[in-house]
């Protein structure tokens, strides 16, 4: 057994190992002898009894003092089990751990598995969490249903949801669509959105990618960001939106809320469902409704429909314009998103998509799997003919971001050229705004700066007139 990693999540220990190449995430719990069971059962049947306990933990201890236990590693082990009971039973210490970005349960009998954000080397590690039968894996389901007050039935058997705390949950009931029972997934999202430095500190993007999004950000562009399930759609779009000037108003229109941003002035709308039609509100609906706020920028989390059109009608009207797509090149997102629109706004839309943002997913030198952004596409519409114009990419030959410097990104991008001659700016003081870009965003990685918050302040600063520092942070 060789030991990965080793830590701490409430009172439970967390090992993750690796045997036979395959790679395991084992949940060690504190034991409770007989006494300290029944003093656990008493605490939960007066907080089950008691109309109210505004703070259980304090609660707890008080009680526990009056019974004459002042042990600090008894008070701990018996928050916890009541952390668990209160909480999310077997999925506890997975669900507080905020190194899992993910856990999958495929029915009962097998493994929960658990997708971790520092341990890449294996796609899944196996959990020691075992629902051994098809009713443990639905009273799990019942329950995670219950936190966001969301109703289980055979009738319809497939939920979509999101827990208090933003979790994205999954599942389907009994054997009615799943096979061989009731299965279930937790898409978990970070707490604290991730930094714009944490993903060039990650390697996931060059500090001159991020600093050509940045720029072009104060023109209101179109751009979409396109990948597979996974490869980090949502957390660049969060990283790009906390880059914007934040005296623009931002909308953002979700079907379950993910995007969670640093920004004085945004505003969220996500979609409610009904079951009866009448009472639905549908991203299009929320889209149509968004044009009468006046946003700077109009942001769509996922599209899947003709949301796209308001997108389109809020580009065309000089709005900004950014939303992510599961596609897996270019080529394929327009052709899917074109058969969504009618001749005059399929006309529209390319006229006014500025480019495209391709992720993927990598295995580096040590074996670890990495996401990282393999193209940015510039696209070009002129006289009816459509051209993808690739101005940075991953090279696999050179293990690097390409271009690596300014002059050759310059010389690249179509749409750098226009907003020289559109806004009458000359194009060496476009290299030096962006070359000071690059050392801000460097300074901040030099300098192990990866709160967004910090990063915010300093956005404000000097989207209040100050110019882009390019000293030592």
């Amino acid at each position: 057994m060789n030991i990965l990693q080793e830590y701490s999540v409430l009172n439970a220990k967390v090992i993750i190992y690796e045997e036979n190449g395959i790679g395991y995430y084992k949940v060690n719990e504190p034991n409770l002898d007989q006494n300290e069971i029944e003093i656990l059962n008493s605490i939960l049947e007066y907080i089950y009894s008691t109309p109210s306990v505004p703070n259980i933990e304090e609660t707890v201890v008080k009680i526990l003092k009056n019974k004459g236990i002042s042990d600090q590693g008894i008070i701990e082990k018996i928050i916890y089990y009541l952390r668990k009971r209160i909480g999310y039973d077997e999925l506890t210490v997975p669900l507080a751990d905020p190194y899992v970005e993910e856990i999958e349960c495929k029915g009962f009998s097998y493994p929960v598995t658990v997708v971790h954000r520092i341990v890449t080397r294996f796609p899944r590690l196996y959990t020691n969490i075992i629902l051994e039968q098809e009713d443990h894996v639905l009273k799990v389901i019942e329950k995670l249903a219950n936190k966001a007050d969301k109703p289980v039935s055979i009738a319809k058997p497939y939920l979509e949801f999101s827990l208090p705390e933003g979790h994205r949950v999954a599942a389907t009931v009994s054997r009615e669509v799943s096979l061989p029972g009731s299965t279930f997934d937790i898409r978990k999202f970070p707490l604290k959105p991730i930094s714009p430095i944490s993903l060039i500190k990650n390697e996931s993007i060059s500090s001159l990618m991020l600093a050509y999004i940045w720029f072009l950000l104060d023109y209101k562009p179109f751009f979409l960001i396109i990948g597979s399930t996974g490869s980090g759609k949502t957390t660049l779009l969060n990283s790009i939106l906390s880059m914007i000037n934040p005296f623009f108003k931002v909308i953002t229109i979700e079907d379950t809320p993910e995007i969670n941003i640093i920004h004085d002035n945004w505003i969220r709308f996500f979609a409610r469902q009904s079951i009866s039609s009448q009472f639905e509100v549908s991203l299009m609906d929320l889209a149509k409704l968004s044009l009468r706020y006046r946003p700077d920028y109009l942001v769509i989390g996922e599209i899947r429909g003709k949301e796209i059109e308001a997108l389109v009608h809020a580009s065309a009207s000089g709005h900004g314009s950014l939303a992510t797509f599961h596609a897996g090149n270019p080529h394929e997102a327009l052709t899917r998103l074109l058969s969504l629109l009618n001749k005059d706004v399929a006309k529209l839309f390319l006229q006014n998509l500025w480019g495209i943002i391709v992720l993927g997913t990598l295995r580096d030198r040590n074996g670890n799997i990495r996401r990282i952004i393999r193209s940015i596409y510039e696209i070009v519409y002129t006289r009816g003919k459509l051209r993808f114009r690739p101005v940075l990419r991953w090279s696999f030959s050179s293990n690097t971001f390409m271009p690596n410097n300014i002059d050759d990104l310059i010389k690249r991008s179509y749409r750098i050229s226009y907003i020289s001659k559109t806004y009458e700016i000359p194009i060496s003081e476009i290299t030096k705004e962006i070359s000071n870009r690059v050392k801000t965003l460097n300074n901040f990685v030099s300098n192990n700066i990866l709160d967004l918050e910090e990063f915010s302040v300093y956005l404000k600063k000097i989207s209040q007139g100050d110019k882009v520092e390019t000293k030592a942070i």
